[in-house]
């Protein structure tokens, strides 16, 4: 019998998530074929038969988080898988005829070993269960469907796929660092403005990230990476852009942020999104940040407590603009304000520094001609 184990596909990642099985139990597996895609916390990967025979058993289902050395499935030559369809056979036939006959007991029903567990575990009667499988057999849907119906006022959601992950890594984040959070608000109405002239079609967003990676360029103590004994200050930006996606929450990285002006840099920041949505993106795009930006202003959000992605040493949230109005010289004027909020790690970066931080992506916000001259230029 082989087993078929999760490898380690990086130095990180220990953990993955089955994310669709590409064969079904009893089916024929030659070698060299697809057997199951797993998605780790950056990546997929695919996982093939190192041998042919029928995939006997599927183990962690789709949906299901593995570790590394899991067995996720086992694989049986022809001739084993008859030896214990003989076996499985045998013991049925004793357990029919062992099983009294009295509608008043519960009736023996013939599932997989793991469908029996899995109606075990949800306090499911398997007798009392339609099967919608083929030719009336048990399906794990069924079981999950019967425990559902026996809920009253609340469902019990296990953590498992990107949903774990993102427990982890939160819960890690906020246990390993001290985390702070500084609000302002930018006055962006002159921007609002400038950006009404441009030809091309720029957001609020990457406006935002454009002003940010200058002014990471410029306190670099922020550009960096916190571990227990020492601190990695980085010369180059490499930004995290945090994508809500049907799947979880992603964050692309734009390695050398620093080196593309705006137009390049929205192709970028745009390019990537489009492959965080469609669950395409590579290792090495999700790898590597050492600052992450995080938007919700989408969703009327205004401030709030962005968690810093570790081991990054701070995290900006950007919230919806919103429109007040002003006496200004005499004059009631509209004025625009984006709120932000910035999360740092107490124990790398000070109040202070941090602070100044945030004034230097303020400054950038509130005099456009810092960073739209070459775009207004065209």
């Amino acid at each position: 019998m082989n087993e078929v184990k999760l490898p380690q596909t990086s130095e990180e990642d220990l953990e993955s998530v089955v994310i669709f099985w590409h064969k079904s139990e009893g089916d024929a597996v030659n070698e060299g074929d697809v057997l199951v895609e797993v998605q780790t916390e950056k990546a997929v990967f695919e996982i093939e038969a190192e041998e042919s025979g029928i995939l006997n058993e599927i183990l962690v289902q789709r949906g299901e988080v593995a570790g590394v050395g899991d067995i996720l499935a086992t694989i049986s030559s022809p001739a084993e898988n008859a030896v214990n369809r003989e076996h499985n056979d045998l013991i049925n036939k004793e357990q029919l005829q062992a099983a009294p006959d009295n509608q008043g007991e519960t009736q023996f029903v013939r599932v997989s070993p793991r469908i029996r567990k899995l109606a075990r575990d949800l306090g499911v009667d398997l007798a009392s269960v339609k099967g919608s499988g083929r030719n009336g057999q048990h399906t794990e849907q069924d079981i999950q469907n019967a425990a559902k119906e026996k809920l009253s006022d609340y469902r019990v959601l296990a953590f498992n796929g990107v949903r774990k992950t993102i427990s982890r890594r939160m819960s890690d984040s906020l246990q390993t660092s001290a985390q702070l959070t500084q609000t302002a608000w930018a006055d962006v109405s002159l921007l609002d403005q400038e950006r009404n002239r441009m030809q091309e079609s720029i957001t609020w967003n990457d406006i935002l990230v454009f002003a940010v990676t200058k002014s990471l360029q410029i306190h670099k103590h922020i550009n960096a990476h916190v571990f227990e004994e020492e601190i990695h200050q980085y010369q180059q930006v490499h930004l995290g852009i945090a994508v809500d996606t049907q799947e979880g929450l992603f964050v692309p990285v734009i390695k050398k942020a620093d080196e593309f002006n705006l137009i390049q840099l929205k192709d970028q920041v745009h390019r990537l999104i489009q492959k965080a949505k469609e669950n395409k993106l590579s290792t090495d795009e999700m790898s590597g940040g050492t600052f992450t930006i995080t938007n919700l202003g989408s969703f009327g959000i205004e401030f709030f407590t962005p968690i810093i992605n570790r081991p990054e040493a701070a995290i900006l949230g950007a919230g919806k603009i919103v429109t007040d109005l002003v006496l200004k010289e005499g004059e009631v004027t509209e004025r625009k304000k984006l709120p932000l909020s910035l999360t740092f790690d107490h124990r790398a970066i000070d109040g202070v520094p941090a602070a100044k931080f945030l004034q230097t992506v303020i400054a950038y916000l509130q005099e456009p001609s810092k960073l739209l001259d070459e775009v207004l230029a065209k």
